[in-house]
This record gives C-alpha cells, structure tokens and sequence, in this order.
C-alpha cells in the first residue's frame, strides 16, 4: 500500500484545519477544492491495481468536485455581490481549540472501532471523522449561505472517504447517483443564494431569523 496513502490523508486533515480558520470566502472555496483533488487520488493510491470503477470515482471526485462545484460557487458569489468575509460566530482561538478537539475526537472514535489490522491506512477513519465533524462545525459556525453550502460539502468529502473503504464493494451506478446529486443540490443552492440576496441584499443567515410577517 505504501506510505502514499497516508501523506494525502494527513493532507486532508491538514486542510481541514485550513478550512475552519479561514476568514475569506474566496480562500474557502480554494481549501475545499484542493482538499477535493486531493480526495480524489487516495482510491488510485489505495487500489492501485487501477479499473474503470476506480478510475470513473477518481476522475468523477477530480472533475465535479476539484473543478466543477468550485467554479459555480465563485460565480454565485460574483453573481450576488456577496461580501467576500467568511467570518463565524466563534473567534480564531476558539476555531483552532476546537479543530483541536474535533482531531482528538476523531483519532479516539477510530481506536474504538474493530477495524481490521494493516487492511487500511492508519489515517483513514481518523481523516474521514475529522472531515465529517469539520463539515458540521462549518454548518453550525457559518453566517453565511455560501458557506453553509461549502460546509455541505466538506461533510460529503467525510462521507466520500468512508465509502473509499466500501469501493470495491459498492456498485458505481450507485456512486454516480451520489455525484449528481452532489451537483444538482450545489446548484440549487447557487440559485437560492441569489434569490436571498436579491430578496434582503444580504446574506447573513443569522440575521434571517429576524424576519417578521
């Protein structure tokens, strides 16, 4: 298996650290688009006996996520005029005691799992936690849309390295129906950002609790 595996993995948890402390939008959308491309690597380097099932999950991570997504993300944020701040309801030094928290938490959750010994890379299950509580701490955090929906998809890049386990297993109709529903709730998203910022010229979803009739 090699030590590749592991090098992206640590990768991945590197950069979600990045993603909980960034302050810019723009910033935002680049971490999330490079930790998708390095995502979409770690089934070449987990199955390198390379198939059409392994390549078409790989190029499918690489082109809609790495590329596609992140594309139409910054085209909702010139389309909206939105304010290029990314800043949470929690301060920098509350972010990063928390990332470093939600990183214990994920290596603790992974011992306590009966995982078979040298089947997969050390960082695996701790990444994929790690990726899917950086995710819900993106959702919960955010005060903006835009990156709630980038919080969305840092959780599904959590979910993407569980089903990395399962790839041999599950079949790819399967994994494209995921792919497509990925894309089609971005861009839906992409369209209610800009219906909200036309309706209230802002897009602070903290201050949508305000609305009265």
């Amino acid at each position: 298996m090699g030590v590749w595996p592991d090098t992206l993995l640590i990768c991945v948890m590197f950069l979600d650290v990045l993603l909980l402390v960034s302050s810019r939008l723009g910033v935002l959308i680049r971490f999330f688009a490079a930790q998708s491309l390095v995502l979409s690597a770690v089934p070449v380097f987990l199955y390198p006996h390379m198939n059409v099932h392994t390549a078409v999950v790989s190029g499918g991570a690489l082109l809609l996520k790495g590329i596609l997504i992140p594309r139409l993300l910054f085209w909702a944020i010139r389309n909206a005029s939105i304010r290029r701040e990314a800043r949470g309801l929690m301060g920098p030094a509350g972010i990063f005691l928390s990332s470093g928290v939600l990183m214990g938490l994920s290596f603790l959750l992974s011992s306590l799992l009966p995982l078979p010994v040298n089947a997969l890379p050390e960082f695996l299950v701790p990444a994929a936690f790690f990726t899917l509580m950086s995710g819900l701490f993106l959702l919960i955090n955010g005060t903006k849309a835009i990156t709630q929906v980038v919080a969305y998809l840092v959780l599904e890049n959590g979910i993407f390295l569980f089903a990395v386990v399962l790839l041999a297993e599950m079949p790819l109709i399967v994994e494209m129906g995921i792919f497509l529903d990925v894309f089609v709730a971005v861009f839906i998203m992409g369209i209610v950002i800009n219906h909200i910022h036309g309706a209230f010229d802002h897009m602070d979803v903290s201050r949508l609790t305000l609305l009265k009739d």
